[in-house]
């Protein structure tokens, strides 16, 4: 099969490795990729939706695998769909679900899956006027796309309305109009959850607990993911078949009572409260990075043929196998100052000392090679990722391995899976 992957991120370097290694995989293409992944794809340098269907149609790929939310909320999937290509991803439609956190929210309560109770607002003086009658901890979040940066997790109404501010008033993530969710704080225990469907069958693809805060201890701003640990260690037996029957079958169904097509990965944030109840906290229709690459080096079965049998709607005839009794951590090394300002194209020395094995990879995000040099060309810039016996093994290996890295910019938590 010849395989084209859209994205430049850690995430898609993971899945290129995990695509890359199947028998199935003749030819392996990535657009724009990094230059993580140009060691293991031919890298082109498209990133605009019309630029990548143009090429798509002149390589005429058996399988195109859309990593970014923003493509598909774009409605890539659907174009390409048209075009006969088959697509790993859904359509705008069912992109939906996270690009639109008031569409979530109306899903949800059509289909009776429990989530936090919310109110949405369009501009900054109703929601300034509600937070000042309802005060204690809450959340905010922005309805739209945000690098895993609109949600807002606050103490209180004033900094709930600083939060607002953000959105209405400096309109940090849209200039034009901007809309928001205003939801109660759910307290406990949060991990995702990931199922595969082709819209008919689904298969689980394994759990992961993310780290969201910029510093130790889960304090300062929210951000992409500073680190994850998989399987999610709160997931026991009891917790997951909750999940079963009262998130993921819901939403299959609900997919398909509403009639959107839906060929790809569905990712549940879960919260669990001290009941080990679940409540649904957003869904993310891709993989979610940092968790896919610490998923992705304990999965076992083939990749590539999971992933053609999503798309194909042949579902049905695919399996999925983790390792037994394997733990997996990954740590972000990030540009010192993410996520506000931070700098860009600082030299990263000694990388190629480090050989990636079926128990470690390091996982590019934002690199590009310039003169034999390595240079950091964004926030998140790496995933160093260990699988081994114990979460304990795993820290090790990620914490000695990014103490060794010599990148004089370079920034990540130190506490990432301590609490295990």
């Amino acid at each position: 099969m010849n395989v084209i992957v859209i994205g430049s991120g850690a995430r898609e370097h993971a899945l290129c490795r995990l695509i890359g290694r199947s028998y199935l995989c003749e030819k392996l293409y990535c657009f724009p990729g990094n230059y993580g992944i140009s060691q293991i794809a031919e890298c082109k340098n498209i990133s605009d939706t019309q630029d990548i269907i143009k090429e798509c149609q002149k390589i005429k790929p058996d399988l195109v695998v859309i990593g970014p939310e923003d493509y598909l909320s774009k409605n890539l999937a659907g174009e390409l769909r048209n075009l006969n290509i088959s697509v790993f991803g859904p359509n705008n439609e069912g992109a939906n679900l996270e690009s639109s956190k008031e569409f979530m929210k109306e899903f949800c309560k059509s289909h009776d899956i429990p989530t936090a109770k919310s109110n949405t607002f369009l501009d900054f003086d109703s929601a300034k006027d509600y937070l000042e009658k309802n005060h204690g901890p809450i959340v905010v979040k922005y309805d739209g796309l945000a690098a895993g940066k609109g949600v807002f997790v606050c103490k209180d109404s004033e900094e709930a309305i600083a939060a607002c501010s953000k959105i209405f008033i400096e309109k940090i993530f849209n200039k034009i109009d901007n809309k928001i969710i205003i939801e109660e704080l759910l307290e406990g225990k949060e991990l995702s959850y990931f199922t595969i469907t082709d819209g008919n069958d689904y298969l689980n693809f394994g759990s992961a607990q993310d780290y969201k805060r910029i510093g130790d201890n889960d304090t300062g701003p929210n951000t992409g993911g500073m680190g994850t640990v998989s399987p999610a260690p709160i997931l026991n037996e009891d917790l997951e078949q909750r999940i079963q029957t009262q998130i993921v079958l819901k939403t299959i169904n609900g997919l398909k009572r509403d009639d959107i097509e839906f060929q790809g990965v569905l990712f549940f944030g879960i919260m669990v409260d001290q009941d080990n109840n679940p409540f649904l906290l957003e869904y993310n229709t891709r993989f979610g990075d940092p968790e896919i690459q610490s998923i992705s080096l304990r999965l076992k079965s083939d990749f590539l043929s999971t992933l053609h049998a999503t798309a194909t709607k042949n579902l049905g005839y695919a399996n999925i196998k983790f390792v037994s009794n394997k733990k997996s951590i990954c740590l972000i090394l990030a540009t010192r100052g993410y996520p506000d300002d931070y700098p860009k194209n600082t030299i990263i020395d000694n990388l190629n000392n480090f050989e990636n094995t079926e128990d470690f990879y390091i996982f590019h995000a934002a690199t590009k090679l310039e003169n034999n040099k390595v240079l950091s060309t964004g926030g998140r810039v790496l995933s160093i990722v260990s699988l081994n016996e114990s979460y304990s093994k795993c820290r090790e290996t990620v914490y000695e391995i990014a103490n060794k890295i010599e990148w004089e910019n370079k920034y990540f938590r130190r506490d990432i899976g301590s609490n295990l």
